[in-house]
């Protein structure tokens, strides 16, 4: 399983949708095509094995925008949070950071 440290691997501050929100870098679409890619296939949504380890230590924002590009996007595989949650394992966040996460995938993805 791959392992993510998201601060060194990417950047410390996550709050851009795409290229066309704030200053257009870092972006949730970037890191999603990135880091997430094999997740965006039918096939990987059939079990609940575990896929990658996201690791937020030293990620000192999450913006709702970035959140809802990463995480959100693939409740057009499964609506379960529980299990998006578990093939993406998010490790070293603040109870903030993951609301904010569990807030997005539960509203949906919207673009």
């Amino acid at each position: 399983m791959k392992t993510v440290k998201i601060k060194e691997d990417f950047f410390y501050r996550l709050v851009n949708r795409d290229k066309f929100q704030g200053d257009g870098q870092y972006t949730g679409e970037e890191f999603r095509e990135k880091y997430l890619a094999d997740l965006d296939d039918d096939k990987k949504w059939k079990n609940d094995d575990t896929e990658i380890t996201l690791d937020f230590e030293g990620v000192e924002k999450i913006g709702p925008s970035f959140a809802n590009e990463v995480f959100a996007h693939f409740t057009k595989y499964t609506p379960d949070k529980n299990l998006i949650l578990k093939k993406i394992h998010i490790i070293n966040i603040s109870k903030v950071k993951l609301s904010i996460i569990n807030e997005e995938i539960e509203s949906g993805y919207t673009k």
